[in-house]
């Protein structure tokens, strides 16, 4: 097993004033984001990405790390991983929320848009990113709420940028009966 170095902070926690009987650790993460982009015909894109923590291939949505350069605007993450991951660009994205993704072990936080009105980046210049292995799909807005009820996208930080961004997306049309 080899072992890769990451950075691990010490921190002593206190409570009233007084010191808690053992030190506590934390990881210091980047942070990151998800965007979940959407087509001007009502597509979801989607990818689909080995994952080594769980040793398998997800489903989920386009993201990764803030750069320092991005620190104080997200939105230009977002962006930019959106077209990495799927050559797409977006004219109108919606900011839905930041939360801490584990709060127990990390200091980060991961910020969640929307990105409507996707269509291909034009050029493509940070398209295939050269350091992944991704494959862009796409499904029905309809049909986002099931891939997440069923653990087909079972990716909690991808699931939950998509229940937080249904409210701002197009009802699914139905069928007259």
């Amino acid at each position: 097993l080899k072992t890769i170095p990451f950075d691990v902070e010490e921190v002593s926690l206190s409570r009233n004033g007084q010191n808690l009987s053992h030190p506590y650790y934390r990881l210091l993460c980047p942070d990151w984001v998800n965007v979940l982009p959407i087509t001007p015909d009502g597509k979801a894109i989607l990818i689909r990405q080995d994952r080594v923590g769980s040793e398998s291939t997800i489903l989920e949505l386009p993201g990764g790390v803030v750069e320092d350069n991005e620190r104080r605007d997200p939105t230009r993450a977002a962006l930019r991983e959106l077209e990495e991951e799927t050559g797409l660009s977006s004219n109108k994205i919606l900011f839905l929320s930041s939360f801490n993704p584990n709060p127990a072990l990390q200091n980060n936080l991961v910020s969640f848009f929307v990105a409507t009105n996707c269509t291909p980046a034009n050029p493509r210049l940070n398209f295939p990113d050269e350091e992944e292995r991704i494959a862009v799909v796409e499904y029905p807005i309809e049909e986002l709420e099931e891939l997440v009820r069923t653990s087909q996208i079972n990716h909690s930080l991808s699931a939950l940028c998509i229940m937080l961004a249904l409210k701002y997306l197009p009802p699914p049309t139905r069928s007259p009966r």
